[in-house]
C-alpha cells in the first residue's frame, strides 16, 4: 500500500511541476497549450512515453486551478448568452 502512495506522490509532483513550467513559459495560454499537448497525445502525434495524454490533461486542470481560469463549452456558452 506504501508502493502506490509514493507512485501517487510522485505523479503529483510531475504534474505540479509541469504546471509551473508550463505558466512560467507560456503564461496566460499555458492552458492552452496543456490542452493542446493532451489532443496531440490522443492523437499519437506526440509520443512521450513519461507523460500521456491523461498527464497533460491533469496539467491542464492543474493549471487552471492556479491561474483561475473559467472555461466554457460553445454550448453553455450560448446558453448563458440567452442566443
Amino acid at each position: 500500500m506504501f508502493g502506490w502512495w509514493k507512485q501517487r506522490k510522485i505523479i503529483r509532483a510531475r504534474i505540479v511541476a509541469d504546471a509551473e513550467a508550463m505558466i512560467a513559459e507560456h503564461g496566460d495560454s499555458a492552458y492552452w497549450v496543456a490542452r493542446d499537448r493532451a489532443l496531440e497525445g490522443r492523437l499519437y502525434k506526440i509520443i512521450d512515453a513519461e507523460r500521456t495524454s491523461d498527464h497533460w490533461d491533469q496539467v491542464r486542470f492543474e493549471i487552471r486551478r492556479r491561474t483561475g481560469l473559467r472555461t466554457t463549452d460553445a454550448a453553455t456558452k450560448y446558453l448563458g448568452d440567452g442566443r
